[in-house]
């Protein structure tokens, strides 16, 4: 298992804050988990990528759960595995949101949930010894919400061009992308972001 340094789950729980989901995919065969972020970013050169979706490859998944809720605090919509990418789509590139997401404590998040589930497959008895990542979608509208947890062993990034993509570099373009709006203001509006982001000559 791939060790996550602090310093690491620091950083990514900073850069994946309002990230956008693009598209999930399990692939049970393999026992990967992949999910296209679309983060907050600036590059090193000061300017925003001109794509900047990066695929995040969970592999050796050892255990995968989700709740779907039509309705918060209400009885799970029972639903397989592989049915998770379209339960997913149904969401329409929502954001995420918050500062937790890599290796938290049981009593942080899943306890929320994890006796309502739509499903809670175990795919290694080792899943205990595994790192962990926590997701949460809400439909603005419908307050239809999805919770996932996925614990695994490593975690594979690759940009746009499907090309491996260093964690440090993925940290460090978040963390200038959150400085810059802070400095400069808030939102959250695609357009108006793309803004905020432009660095002054």
């Amino acid at each position: 298992m791939t060790d996550i340094t602090e310093d690491i789950k620091d950083g990514l729980n900073l850069a994946l804050n309002e990230a956008i989901i693009v598209g999930l995919d399990f692939d049970k065969e393999v026992r990967t988990v992949y999910l296209t972020f679309y983060p907050i970013a600036i590059q090193q050169d000061g300017t925003i990528p001109n794509d900047n979706r990066f695929l995040f490859a969970f592999r050796n998944v050892g255990r995968l759960a989700s709740s779907l809720t039509l309705v918060p605090e209400t009885k799970a919509i029972k639903f397989d595995t592989n049915e998770l990418s379209n339960k997913m789509s149904e969401f329409k590139n929502e954001s995420l949101y918050g500062w937790e997401f890599i290796d938290n404590d049981e009593e942080l998040i899943f306890k929320q949930w994890k006796d309502n589930v739509s499903f809670d497959e175990i795919f290694s008895d080792s899943f205990e010894k595994q790192h962990t990542i926590d997701l949460f979608q809400e439909d603005k509208y419908s307050k239809k919400t999805i919770d996932i947890r996925i614990w695994f062993d490593k975690i594979e990034m690759f940009d746009s061009n499907l090309k491996p993509f260093a964690a440090q570099t993925f940290i460090d373009n978040g963390k200038r992308g959150w400085d810059k709006l802070y400095k400069d203001g808030w939102t959250t509006t695609e357009a108006e972001l793309k803004g905020k982001l432009v660095l002054n000559e």
